[in-house]
């Protein structure tokens, strides 16, 4: 359980460099165009928000391959498995006999050994909000079916709008998002906290928040003592297998108020989805809604 946790985190961990984007407009890379232009019928999915959006997609009957970490949804546990999300198994890929292998730019290091197999490829970018309403369209096209991706692109930024005008002209608290303790960690010997300038600060921003962490260190790990510096108006903590261990999000604010000077309200998001960077960002966008400004009606 620690270990999935940490790869999920280390998923994230690429998420920096792709900040404001939606917010600001600005551009997000392009995702790289497949090699042939035949529709594909035959998917291997190297990350689980890849899966994610290809099942969202209504897509799933043509993946014919994931990572052992591609869990929702549950229907994409019953596809075969080609190995983890750093460490493929070039040979479960063969033997999966894709037309499209999907990747992430975090997988760079694999390239080499996929084009020698001679599979064609395409890569999305999923370290910011635009890019994943990018990916929609880019891997819809690619399987033929872009109407698809235009759909689900309209209604996921219909409800990223509704967020913003809801907030519109709030006061912005302070945010910290905490995501590195383990699950069943009773521990608050270390917080590891979401810096400014990534996938976590972009929610932060686009639910109506600042981050209360200063530019400079991607994931600062500190001290409880630490925490009362950055003094954060609103702690948001991130558990993404709460419901497999034996804590609840009564139990882990009071280990959160049990710190000595923490005024913070402290928000619990327990949900699968907390670190997986795919269509159900619109899903945790919400979430951190809810939590940063629990005064306004949502949906």
């Amino acid at each position: 359980m620690k270990t999935r946790r940490w790869i999920l985190i280390a998923v994230v961990a690429g998420a920096f460099g792709g900040s404001y984007a939606l917010k600001r407009g600005t551009a997000v890379p392009a995702a790289t165009a497949p090699s042939t232009p035949k529709p594909a019928s035959r998917v291997v999915s190297l990350a689980p928000s890849i899966t994610e959006v290809l099942f969202a997609l209504g897509l799933g009957d043509r993946v014919v391959g994931v990572t052992r970490y591609c869990e929702f949804p549950p229907e994409a546990r019953s596809k075969p498995i080609v190995g983890g999300y750093y460490d493929p198994n070039y040979e479960a890929i063969v033997r999966a006999r894709p037309d499209l292998v999907a990747t992430l730019p975090e997988h760079d290091d694999l390239q080499p050994e996929l084009r020698k197999l001679g599979f064609p490829g395409v890569t999305v970018d999923h370290r910011s909000v635009r890019g994943i309403l990018e990916s929609l369209s880019t891997l819809s096209a690619c399987c033929g079916a872009p109407e698809k991706g235009t759909a689900l692109r309209a209604s996921l930024e219909a409800r990223i709008r509704r967020v913003g005008e809801r907030t519109s002209g709030l006061s912005r608290p302070r945010v910290l998002v905490s995501i590195g303790r383990m699950a069943g960690d009773g521990t608050m010997t270390r917080i590891t906290g979401c810096g400014p300038g990534g996938f976590f600060d972009e929610l932060i921003n686009l639910a109506g928040g600042v981050n209360a962490l200063e530019p400079g260190i991607d994931f600062p790990a500190f001290s409880p003592e630490g925490l009362l510096k950055v003094d954060p108006d609103v702690i948001v903590d991130l558990w993404p297998d709460l419901h497999q261990t034996k804590l609840d999000g009564d139990a882990i604010r009071r280990l959160w108020k049990a710190l000595p000077g923490v005024r913070a309200r402290i928000e619990v998001i327990g949900e699968t989805y907390a670190l997986v960077p795919g269509p159900r960002v619109v899903l945790l966008l919400e979430d951190f809604a809810r939590a940063l400004h629990p005064e306004v009606p949502h949906d």
